[in-house]
């Protein structure tokens, strides 16, 4: 059986040691890996002549997901687990837009259904999972499985940012195996891994980020 969290009631993972603002500082502070990310990611798109200024919202939305994920982790509460959640849902649905309409070239109809259709698929996947599989990872499968078709109808296509998104997938999914072992190895391990699973999903977004970046679409 899992051992329980200390915060099992807000989240599933472990190594707050603490009440208050600074009660696990590894999982807080390694956030900051998304705002390196998304200003890595504008360095990139500075630097090209052909840069896409619809970029730039995507940039920050990836940086939020760090700013809201240390607010969640410095006051675990239900309300800012909410917080925590809302910059990752938004991210993934505007990236998914940005793909589907720049590099792809879906018609407003076609793009409006695959959203649609990528949300209620995600939130049927939520609902008949078991909660807190995978150490609560069970939600972002959707979202890895979308970054690989992405990326491989990318590749085919030979357009855009491809490997970026195959690459990210890839990273993603070691995340979610972190992910998963978290509450294993906080008998032996107080710290947990859950500050590493940041970490690998901030070089996930970044990837993607500074995929699209690198290769704007074609006007």
């Amino acid at each position: 059986m899992i051992p329980a969290s200390p915060v099992d009631k807000v989240g599933y993972y472990c190594g707050r040691f603490a009440p208050g603002f600074f009660g696990e500082p590894q999982n807080s502070f390694t956030n900051l890996a998304f705002i390196a990310g998304a200003v890595f990611a504008w360095y990139v798109w500075r630097k090209q002549k052909d840069r896409d200024r619809w970029q730039l919202p995507l940039f920050a939305l990836a940086g939020s997901i760090g700013v809201f994920s240390f607010i969640f982790h410095s006051v675990p509460t239900r309300l800012t687990l909410q917080l925590d959640l809302l910059p990752i849902q938004l991210f993934g649905l505007a990236y998914l837009a940005y793909i589907g309409r720049c590099y792809l070239r879906l018609s407003w109809p076609a793009l409006i259904v695959l959203l649609v259709g990528f949300f209620l698929a995600r939130q049927l996947w939520i609902g008949i999972t078991p909660r807190g599989a995978l150490g609560g990872g069970i939600s972002h499968v959707p979202a890895v499985a979308g970054i690989f078709f992405l990326g491989l109808v990318l590749l085919k296509r030979g357009i855009g940012p491809g490997r970026c998104l195959i690459a990210a997938g890839g990273v993603y999914v070691l995340a979610l195996f972190v992910r998963a072992w978290d509450l294993y190895l906080c008998p032996v391990f107080p710290f947990g891994v859950h500050w590493l699973w940041h970490i690998l999903t901030a070089l996930a977004a970044g990837l993607l980020i500074y995929g699209i970046a690198r290769t704007p679409p074609h006007k």
